[in-house]
C-alpha cells in the first residue's frame, strides 16, 4: 500500500519537471537593450527627415514665397485666403534687404495660377494680417517654392487715422465758417455790396443821360463836319469817332446789366436765400450748425476710445 501511494507522487514530480523543461527561457537584458536601441534609431531617422524636409510635406501642403516693403505686424499662423476661403497660413517671415520675405504654407488641394498676386491686408481691430491671394487667369499653377509678387495695403488702423485727420480738418473749417468774425464779415460784405449796387445804379443812371446827350451832339457835329469836309482823313476820323461812341453806349448797357445782377444777388441775401443769405440772417441755423459740430466731435472721440461699439469684428 505504501508502494502504491509512492508511485503517483513520482509521476507528479516528473510532470512538473517536464513542464519546466517545456517552458521557453526568459529573455535576457541584452535583448531588451537591443530593442530599445532599434526603436531610438528609427525615431532619430524620422526626426532627421522631418527637420530636413518641409514640414508641410507631411501634412499634404506646399510652400510659396512673397515679399512686401512693410509687413504691418504679420505673425506666424495668420490666414492665407483666396476669394474669401482659407487655403493656408503664414509659416515664417524674414527681413531680406529692404523688404520682408514671407513664407506661405498652402493646403495641397488648392492650386494657384502662375500670374496671381498676394496682397497683405488687415484682419481687424485686434491686429494681425491676412494674406489675400488674387488669382490670375493662367492655366498653369505655381510649383512649390515659387515666388508670388506681393503688395501691402493700409489696415483698419491706418484708415481710421486718415479718416480722423479728414474729420478734424472738416471740423476746423466748420468752426472757421461759423465763427462770429466770419458771420460779421459776411454781413459786412452784404452791406458793402448793397451800397456798391446803389452807387453803381446812380452812376449808370447819371452817365446814361449824359452819354446819350454826348452821343447826339457828336453825331450832329459829325454830320455837319461830313457835309463841309473835303478831306478823306477827316471822314475816317469822323467814322472812328462814331464807332467809339457806339462802343461807349454798349459799355453803358453792360454796366446797367451788371448793376441789375448785383441787385438780384443782394436781394437774395437780404431775403435769406442761399448759403450766405441763411448764414447772414438765420441765427438759429448758426446755432444748429455749431451744435452739430460739437456732436460730431464727441462722436469721433467716442469712436476712438470705444471702437468696439461701432465696428463688429468676425474672426474665422
Amino acid at each position: 500500500m505504501t508502494e502504491g501511494q509512492g508511485a503517483p507522487s513520482n509521476r507528479a514530480r516528473r510532470t512538473d519537471r517536464e513542464m519546466e523543461q517545456a517552458a521557453p527561457p526568459a529573455a535576457g537584458g541584452r535583448e531588451v537593450r537591443v530593442g530599445i536601441f532599434v526603436i531610438l534609431g528609427i525615431l532619430g531617422v524620422l526626426a532627421v527627415l522631418f527637420l530636413l524636409t518641409d514640414p508641410g510635406t507631411f501634412r499634404g501642403r506646399y510652400s510659396l514665397v512673397t515679399s512686401v516693403e512693410n509687413a504691418g505686424g504679420v505673425r506666424s499662423g495668420d490666414p492665407v485666403q483666396m476669394r474669401g476661403v482659407n487655403i493656408g497660413r503664414v509659416r515664417d517671415f524674414d527681413l531680406v534687404g529692404d523688404r520682408v520675405e514671407i513664407t506661405l504654407e498652402i493646403n495641397g488641394q488648392w492650386r494657384i495660377p502662375q500670374d496671381s498676386r498676394a496682397r497683405l491686408a488687415g484682419a481687424g481691430l485686434l491686429g494681425g494680417r491676412t494674406v489675400e491671394i488674387m488669382p490670375g487667369v493662367a492655366s498653369e499653377s505655381l510649383s512649390p517654392g515659387s515666388v508670388i509678387p506681393g503688395e501691402a495695403t493700409a489696415d483698419l488702423g491706418d484708415l481710421a487715422t486718415v479718416i480722423g485727420q479728414d474729420v478734424e480738418d472738416l471740423f476746423a473749417r466748420m468752426r472757421m465758417l461759423m465763427a462770429d468774425t466770419t458771420i460779421e464779415a459776411v454781413q459786412g460784405t452784404a452791406a458793402e455790396a448793397r451800397a456798391l449796387v446803389r452807387s453803381l445804379s446812380d452812376v449808370v443812371a447819371e452817365q446814361r443821360a449824359e452819354l446819350a446827350a454826348t452821343l447826339s451832339s457828336v453825331r450832329r457835329s459829325a454830320e455837319g463836319v461830313e457835309e463841309v469836309a473835303t478831306s478823306e482823313d477827316l471822314r475816317r476820323a469822323v467814322a472812328r469817332a462814331d464807332s467809339t461812341m457806339q462802343v461807349l453806349q454798349a459799355t453803358g448797357e453792360r454796366l446797367d446789366q451788371v448793376s441789375t445782377s448785383l441787385g438780384v444777388v443782394v436781394g437774395r441775401m437780404e431775403r435769406g436765400e442761399g448759403t450766405l443769405g441763411l448764414l447772414s440772417t438765420d441765427e438759429a441755423l448758426y446755432r444748429n450748425l455749431t451744435g452739430a459740430s460739437a456732436s460730431l466731435e464727441a462722436l469721433l472721440e467716442d469712436i476712438r476710445e470705444n471702437p468696439s461699439r461701432y465696428i463688429r469684428l468676425r474672426i474665422f
